[in-house]
């Protein structure tokens, strides 16, 4: 056996994002299939070294998933691995085919990540890290225990949280025959407060008015799988007691009913307020972020690594256009703002988001449309006494910054919310709430 695939076989049973470039990866990948695998498994179980056999064959399998034009099935086929082969390994080929599908499909969702900043390589490494353990093998004989960590994602707003959560979601191995598993998510900054619960933990007919049959909850609409919480700093108090028995105990309650029912998921959670600083201030209950923090990711604002600018712009120009002789679109002019010092200076504070409208402004002939970095004051002499001195209390604090954060964005809520680190729903509630 050669070292090159010798090399590849350990990469991509391991962590294929090891190796920072997408060049790279492909060199591996090839070398391994390329490689004589299926004299090397039939040798492996002759031997009887039936652990290097599995990781063969789930190296290969996964490399296989990356593909658009073959499956993760085809290294488990007989033309391709000899059933004497098969009746030797101590798990069901069905087992296999769904955590290499399980690779494989993770892979394609961490690759549309873009950004080739070391800090992005790094994201990328421990992200899958995060979803398959030290390697397959280690997937194949730990699902539940990787399944039982839940993630937190943390990132400022439009940082690409959603696109984290979804190699999630995808890395979740599913069904014998290496199809997704059941997915779910929810947006609790997108629902009414009275509205959370039914949506989490479902519902009995005739629960509350209006309920006029059953509804199954995205928990359980996920059972089995992953599920997706966005904007988990929004969840009432009252929610957050009842998700921490259901993530304790795996059994949801739906309103209105007494019947339990068994939902074993895995919990993915993201938001981009410091919950933390929610914990200590009693905003967040303490148990539950400890169980939601199994493992947390930390995205980088896109201010701290420009070299990703290019690269992340290229790959939304490439969505809306094509390089063929027939487009229209002159290119040349987005190509050379994504490498001017306007765009790599700037601060960026809605991150990926804003980078995107300021190149469909492009696109359409406009200006990009950045906010100019507002100069923070000292006016230290501004600051109420009362607040300089230490003798408020919070709550006046609190409301005496939030309304100049508002006039320094000259009322411009969505401004203003970037700033505070909340959701521009979150503010109008806040602003109703001191105005009653």
């Amino acid at each position: 056996m050669s070292s090159a695939f010798q090399d590849a076989l350990s990469l991509w049973a391991s962590n294929p994002f090891r190796l920072a470039s997408k060049a790279d990866r492909e060199t591996a990948r090839e070398a391994l299939l390329s490689g004589p695998i299926s004299a090397e498994l039939s040798r492996r179980v002759r031997r009887g070294d039936l652990a290097a056999a599995k990781t063969l064959i789930l190296a290969v399998g996964h490399a296989q998933a990356c593909a658009a034009d073959c499956g993760p099935v085809d290294i488990l086929r007989p033309a391709q691995l000899p059933q004497s082969v098969l009746r030797e390994l101590p798990r069901k080929r069905g087992e296999y085919v769904r955590v290499a599908a399980a690779a494989g499909r993770a892979y394609k969702a961490l690759e549309r990540i873009l950004g080739k900043s070391a800090a992005m390589g790094t994201l990328r490494a421990e992200i899958w890290s995060a979803c398959f353990g030290e390697s397959l093998m280690h997937t194949l004989e730990l699902e539940q225990v990787i399944r039982d960590h839940d993630v937190l994602i943390l990132g400022e707003t439009g940082t690409g949280k959603e696109a984290v959560a979804q190699v999630f979601l995808e890395a979740t191995p599913g069904g014998g025959g290496g199809g997704p598993a059941p997915q779910s998510a929810l947006n609790a900054a997108a629902i009414p407060d009275t509205l959370v619960e039914s949506e989490l933990f479902g519902h009995g007919k005739g629960a509350f008015t209006g309920a006029t049959e059953a509804r199954l909850g995205r928990l359980r609409a996920a059972a089995g799988g992953a599920f997706f919480l966005d904007e988990v700093g929004d969840l009432p108090s009252t929610t957050q007691v009842k998700l921490l028995r259901v993530m304790e105990t795996n059994e949801i309650y739906p309103l209105g009913t007494d019947t339990p029912h068994q939902a074993d998921v895995r919990y993915v959670a993201a938001t981009h307020k410091n919950l933390q600083a929610m914990v200590d201030s009693g905003a967040f209950r303490r148990d539950l972020f400890g169980r939601l923090a199994g493992i947390t990711i930390r995205i980088p604002p896109l201010r701290d690594r420009p070299e990703d600018i290019e690269e992340i712009g290229l790959g939304f120009l490439g969505n809306y256009t094509s390089n063929n002789s027939t487009s229209t679109l002159d290119r040349g002019p987005v190509l050379r703002w994504l490498r001017s010092a306007e765009a790599r200076n700037y601060h960026w504070p809605g991150n990926v988001r804003e980078l995107q409208n300021a190149l469909r402004n492009l696109m359409l002939g406009l200006p990009p449309g950045l906010v100019a970095k507002r100069t923070i004051r000292p006016a230290t002499s501004e600051i109420p006494p009362a607040i300089a001195n230490g003798e408020s209390t919070l709550a006046l604090v609190e409301e005496w910054y939030v309304s100049r954060v508002i006039a320094d964005s000259q009322n411009n809520l969505t401004r203003a919310a970037q700033t505070l680190g909340v959701n521009r729903s979150t503010l109008r509630r806040r602003l109703k709430k001191q105005q009653d």
